[in-house]
C-alpha cells in the first residue's frame, strides 16, 4: 500500500486529488508529504493519547528568535523520525526566505522507504500554520539528493 489508511478510506489526498490519478512513486510521496503536513500543523500536547504528536507552539518559536530556529529544527526532525518511518534518514536545512522575514523555511531531505531520494520544502507563518511541498527538479520530477 502507498497511501495511509486516511488516504485509502477518502480516496483522496489533503489537496483533493483522487489517488487513481497518480503513480505508484507519487501516491507514496503525495501521502507522507499529507502526513507530514498533519504532523506539522497539530501542536504538541493536542491529542491526549500521544501528548509527543506534533510540534511545539509556533508563536514562541517566534518569540525566541533566533535561537528558536535550531529547536524548531530539532523538533521538526524527532517528530519525522519517531512519527513517519516511511521517511528514512531525514536531515532537516533552515532556508532562509528572500520575500517574507516572517516564513520560516525548512527543507526535509530523505528517502521514502522504497522509493527512492525525496526533499519536501515546508514553510510555516507567525500564526503557526505549515505549508508543505514536494520539491521538484525542471522535469517535474521529484529532486534527487
Amino acid at each position: 500500500m502507498k497511501q495511509s489508511l486516511f488516504e485509502s478510506l477518502t480516496g483522496r489526498f489533503l489537496d483533493g486529488t483522487p489517488l487513481e490519478t497518480l503513480g505508484n512513486r507519487a501516491r507514496h510521496i503525495n501521502s507522507v508529504m499529507d502526513h507530514l503536513s498533519r504532523m506539522f500543523n497539530t501542536r504538541l500536547g493536542s491529542i491526549s493519547h500521544v501528548p509527543d504528536y506534533g510540534l511545539p507552539d509556533i508563536s514562541e518559536i517566534y518569540r525566541d528568535m533566533p535561537h528558536g530556529l535550531e529547536r524548531l529544527q530539532k523538533a521538526i526532525r524527532d517528530t519525522v523520525v519517531r512519527y513517519e518511518p516511511r521517511l528514512v534518514n531525514p536531515v532537516i536545512r533552515y532556508r532562509e526566505s528572500q520575500t517574507d522575514t516572517a516564513r520560516l523555511i525548512f527543507i526535509i531531505s530523505g528517502e521514502i522507504r522504497g522509493g527512492g531520494p525525496v526533499q519536501f520544502k515546508t514553510s510555516f507563518t507567525g500564526t503557526g500554520n505549515s505549508l508543505i511541498s514536494a520539491i521538484r527538479n525542471r522535469n517535474g520530477e521529484h529532486e534527487q539528493r
